[in-house]
C-alpha cells in the first residue's frame, strides 16, 4: 500500500470528485520537455532578434536557481509560480533574459513549444488512473495546456476506463484575476487575494478566476461540493492554493525540484503529499 504523507487511516474522506493536474503530476516533466526546451529557446531568439540565447538562457538559469523565491512566472506583474519545473523554469529564465518580454508573448512561447513535448508518464501513472477510475468518483483532468494534446497523450497510454476521464485544458490557473463564468458567486467571495505560508516571503496569490470557472464547472457537472473533491497536483500555487481555500481535499505530487514551502502549505490545508501517483489512490473512501 502507498501511504500518503499526513493521510491517517481511519478518517476516509468524502471523496466523489478528484481533480488532477496534468504535466508533472501524470508526467516526468524532466524527461519530456527536451523538445519543448529546445523549441522555446530557439523561438526566444528570433522574437529578441539573436542568432541565440544559450549564454544568456545559461547565465538566467544559474540565477534563478540560486534563490527560486525572487524568480518565478511573472504574469500582470505578480510572481505567480516558483521556478519548480522546466516549463517555469523556462518563463522565469525568459523574463531575466528580457523584463520586457510581456504576458501573451510569454504565454505564446509555452503554447506553440508544448507541441514538441514527447508522451513521458511517469511509470505508476497507467496504474493509478485505472485504480482511481474503478473508485466511486468521477475523474476530472485540469491543465493548463491544450486540451487535444493533453487528450492523445491520454490515448496512447490508455488506461482501463479512458473514456471517462474527463478533461479541461487551457486552465490559466496563473491568471490572477476574477471569474469569467460566474462572477456572482458566494465561493469565489471566500478567497482571500493572497495567501500566507510561514517562511515564505513572497505573496501567494489565490484569486485565480479563470480556474476557479473550471472547478466551478465540474462542481456544477458533477453534483458535488469543494469537500468532497480532491485536487492533485505538483505545484501548489498553481494547483493547489485555489482549491485548499475552497474546501478541497489536496495533494502534492513533489519532484526534486519542489521547494520546502509548498510542502508546508499542503499540510497547513491537512493536505497529503507523496512522489507516486499510487498514494493518492490510498485517499479514497472505500
Amino acid at each position: 500500500m502507498f501511504l500518503a504523507v499526513g493521510f491517517r487511516p481511519g478518517r476516509p474522506m468524502p471523496i466523489r470528485t478528484v481533480i488532477l493536474d496534468f504535466d508533472g503530476t501524470c508526467t516526468d516533466v524532466e524527461r519530456e520537455a527536451e523538445g519543448f526546451l529546445t523549441g522555446y529557446k530557439a523561438d526566444l531568439a528570433r522574437v529578441l532578434g539573436w542568432a541565440d540565447v544559450e549564454e544568456a538562457w545559461a547565465d538566467a538559469e544559474r540565477k534563478v536557481l540560486a534563490d527560486p523565491s525572487s524568480y518565478g512566472m511573472v504574469i500582470g506583474g505578480r510572481m505567480v509560480a516558483p521556478p519548480v519545473d522546466l516549463y517555469l523554469l523556462a518563463t522565469a529564465i525568459s523574463t531575466v533574459i528580457e523584463p520586457q518580454l510581456g504576458d501573451p508573448e510569454t504565454e505564446r512561447l509555452f503554447k506553440e513549444n508544448y507541441r514538441f513535448t514527447t508522451t513521458a508518464f511517469k511509470p505508476e501513472a497507467k496504474e493509478a488512473l485505472e485504480h482511481l477510475l474503478q473508485a466511486n468518483a468521477q475523474l476530472y483532468v485540469v491543465t493548463n495546456s491544450e486540451a487535444t494534446k493533453v487528450a492523445s497523450k491520454l490515448d496512447a497510454l490508455a488506461p482501463v476506463g479512458r473514456e471517462q476521464i474527463r478533461l479541461h485544458g487551457n486552465a490559466r490557473k496563473f491568471l490572477v484575476a476574477l471569474p469569467e463564468l460566474h462572477t456572482e458567486n458566494e465561493r469565489f467571495a471566500t478567497v482571500p487575494e493572497t495567501h500566507h505560508v510561514p517562511g515564505w516571503d513572497r505573496p501567494i496569490y489565490a484569486r485565480r478566476g479563470h480556474y476557479f470557472d473550471a472547478l466551478q464547472s465540474i462542481w456544477r457537472a458533477t453534483e458535488t461540493t469543494p469537500d468532497e473533491t480532491l485536487v492533485v497536483g505538483d505545484v501548489f500555487e498553481l494547483d493547489l492554493v485555489l482549491p485548499g481555500t475552497l474546501g478541497c481535499h489536496v495533494h502534492l505530487v513533489p519532484s526534486s525540484r519542489t521547494l520546502d514551502y509548498e510542502r508546508r502549505g499542503v499540510e497547513a490545508f491537512g493536505g497529503t503529499h507523496a512522489a507516486d501517483l499510487r498514494a493518492v489512490c490510498a485517499l479514497l473512501a472505500d
